[in-house]
């Protein structure tokens, strides 16, 4: 089974702008769920729309395929977007997902109840259904976009029984509202290890100050993309070129996405030992024992001893097929200079929106 993901047009729209007409001041806003009510937070939309470009990225290098919603795909086709190159190589695919509606009205309906966790919200959407009905306009469009439509995405996906990857201003609505997506994405679980050895090896390396804490944090295939390109239509090239170097982690991947489907407990547990042993094999390199703490352990003769916790055994798994794709991921690059190269491609480094870029991947050790 192909390892695809669901994937929001609207994403595709906000990088297709991006990486035609470049970066420019304005904002976007969030949608900030508290207690009974809920608000528009502005934030940059050059942040939001490179968010969206790093998570399409690391889906065009890692996942077989990427569906989008053949009804509304004339949001970014028109743009003479560098996505079309995915499209025409068949990685980015439209589906006809609205053909089969009345397999989506239910989920969606069901979706909408959790995602609508107080009265505010449920009272501004259904003053966006009556206005729909009426007018065929809504009456809170950001909110229409973001639950509405992201309620539709969700159904897809569990109709379709495919992971999502959404828009970044539905992903923070999601988590604001309390709605969770489900949990096994066998390329989220991935993605979300990767970053948390890259903040480890980081921790390290720059230790753990009350002011002076602040780091890069960037996802590791967009900085690896980043690396090879040296202008903005090379980002989507170089990615697509890229597929065929991590061929086989996508198929281990694939692999490991079917454990998850089946929910096959053993092969599950055996996939998650292969990232345990990474783990273990990048706290050794940096010094760090098992729990985290300075390795005692010493090794050699006489006076000439020095201290480690390297298991040779893990140490030799780590330097062949995936684990070792993954150790080089990691340790790669703190993404510092990667993402002053990023920002100079719009001629935006030194800026007020460079600037807002760099904070938004920014992480406190």
């Amino acid at each position: 089974m192909a390892q695809g993901v669901v994937s929001d047009n609207w994403s595709l729209q906000d990088i297709s702008s991006l990486l035609v007409s470049g970066m420019d001041d304005s904002s976007a806003d969030e949608i900030i769920v508290k207690d009974k009510s809920y608000s528009y937070n502005p934030i940059s939309f050059a942040s939001v729309q490179t968010e969206a470009l790093f998570d399409f990225i690391t889906d065009l290098v890692l996942r077989d395929e990427i569906l989008v919603d053949k009804s509304f795909t004339h949001a970014w086709t028109a743009s003479n977007s560098p996505i079309l190159k995915a499209k025409e190589q068949g990685v980015v695919r439209s589906y006809p997902f609205l053909n089969e509606s009345e397999k989506l009205a239910l989920p969606k309906s069901r979706i909408i109840e959790h995602m609508c966790s107080n009265e505010s919200l449920k009272k501004s959407h259904q003053e966006n259904i009556t206005s729909w009905k009426e007018t065929q306009q809504v009456t809170h469009p950001l909110l229409s976009a973001t639950m509405w439509g992201g309620a539709g995405m969700c159904a897809r996906s569990f109709v379709y029984e495919k992971s999502y990857t959404p828009h970044p201003l539905r992903k923070r609505f999601f988590v604001n509202s309390g709605f969770m997506l489900p949990a096994g994405d066998a390329l989220h679980q991935v993605t979300s290890f990767l970053n948390d050895e890259q903040m480890k090896v980081s921790k390290k390396i720059y230790g753990i100050d009350s002011l002076y804490s602040l780091f890069i944090n960037m996802p590791a295939i967009p900085l690896r993309v980043i690396q090879d390109s040296s202008s903005i239509p090379q980002l989507i090239e170089v990615a697509l070129e890229m597929r065929n170097d991590f061929l086989n982690l996508r198929e281990w991947l694939k692999q490991f996405q079917n454990a998850l489907s089946n929910d096959d407990i053993n092969e599950i547990n055996n996939y998650r030992k292969q990232l345990d042993s990474v783990s273990q094999n990048v706290s050794a390199k940096i010094g760090l024992g098992a729990t985290g703490k300075p390795v005692t352990m010493e090794a050699g003769m006489g006076i000439f001893k020095i201290a480690t916790q390297v298991n040779p055994i893990n140490a030799l798994k780590n330097q062949f097929g995936v684990r070792a794709t993954l150790n080089k991921l990691i340790f790669g690059s703190n993404g510092k200079p990667e993402m002053k190269k990023f920002v100079k491609m719009f001629d935006q480094h030194n800026t007020s929106i460079g600037y807002d870029i760099e904070r938004h991947f920014t992480k406190n050790t």
